[in-house]
């Protein structure tokens, strides 16, 4: 009997009642876009983020350890859990209507709290057009970080049929340790495209070319910190494979990139799916784990470059870099003064 095999998996099962749940990007897929933006700072730029980190971990409640410049891209996602930031729970999607008879979509007005008014929101604090008693200019830093990655995720833009951005689309082939222990009866279709970025089709399976790091919830910066060199050696991957020159056509904002990740959850999230009865998981195919992957890749990346042109403007201005006045990182958002405008989206599919 292998009793090393039987200790891991029994570890494994103790820690699926604690496992952060699949939240946008996994992990992995933020710290790949913190870890590719951080590639892009000045020397300037660095040395502000790194001042506005340490306060940053000085303010917020107690972590297991201090968050750096790549850990800290997954903050929003590990406090999910906690009472004072339940607010944020509705930041990182907006629901742009799924059209039947394609793209472009109607214009309209989609009301926040949801991404893309987070996005702005932050963004007005950071320029000191608005303030939030609750959200100083290190937090909404710290907040940009995860909502540009959140933003640039096809299906954390679309909604189909009320199916909550794919959740509700049950999957019969994805394979991998984790999908395993969270998902005991099959996993869904956004929790597919949260790890697409590194997921292949073998042997009828889409699984996963590398496994994520499990970690106790208790501890979940230590959890990013230990895969840590993994990121550097797939960013530098990601990055070789598309470069700022060839595929960062224009920076845009954070419209025109929901409209981006809609044309593409659209198209290539739901569309391209295979034909399935209602009732039953879609079986995933090559070609669709293969297009997926191809087109996750690309917007890891250029969440990145698009993050680290954002984090050189704003850590580059005195006011972004000063200490803000200290505040509980506790937030209450305030409706949106101006709903966010979404038109009629024109875009190519960058994949």
């Amino acid at each position: 009997m292998n009793f090393r095999l039987l200790s891991a998996l029994a570890a494994g099962l103790v820690l699926a009642g604690t496992l952060q749940p699949a939240r946008a990007w996994d992990p992995v897929g933020h710290m790949l876009v913190a870890q590719i933006a951080c590639d892009q700072l000045t020397p300037a730029a660095k040395e502000q983020f790194a001042a506005v980190l340490a306060r940053f971990n000085a303010k917020d409640a107690p972590h297991d350890a201090p968050y750096d410049p790549v850990t800290i891209a997954c903050w929003m996602d590990d406090i999910r859990a906690r009472p004072d930031t339940k607010p944020f729970a509705v930041w990182h999607y907006v629901n742009l209507p799924y059209t039947p008879d394609g793209m472009p979509i109607p214009d309209g007005n989609v009301d926040g709290p949801n991404v893309v008014w987070g996005i702005q929101k932050v963004e007005d604090i950071l320029t000191g057009k608005a303030t939030d008693p609750a959200i100083d200019k290190d937090l909404a830093l710290v907040i940009l970080t995860h909502l540009v990655g959140d933003v640039h995720q096809p299906l954390h833009t679309t909604n189909r049929n009320g199916d909550a951005g794919g959740n509700k689309v049950k999957v019969a082939n994805l394979k991998d340790p984790l999908a395993d222990l969270v998902f005991t009866k099959g996993g869904n279709l956004h929790f597919f495209w949260d790890s697409a970025y590194r997921r292949v089709y073998r042997d009828g399976f889409a699984t996963v070319l590398y496994e994520a790091p499990l970690f106790d919830r208790a501890k979940p910066v230590a959890g990013h910190i230990a895969f840590a060199s993994n990121i550097r050696t797939e960013a530098t991957a990601l990055e070789k494979k598309y470069p700022r020159s060839t595929l960062l056509k224009e920076q845009g904002d954070a419209v025109a990139w929901a409209k981006e990740s809609h044309a593409l959850g659209y198209d290539l999230g739901y569309q391209k799916l295979p034909a399935t009865p209602a009732d039953k998981p879609v079986k995933l195919t090559q070609a669709y784990v293969d297009a997926a992957r191809a087109c996750a890749e690309q917007r890891i990346v250029l969440a990145g470059y698009r993050l680290g042109a954002l984090l050189n403007k704003y850590l580059a201005e005195p006011a972004a870099s000063s200490p803000s006045p200290t505040v509980e990182a506790s937030p209450t958002p305030e409706p949106s003064p101006t709903p966010v405008k979404i038109s009629a989206p024109a875009i190519e599919n960058p994949a």
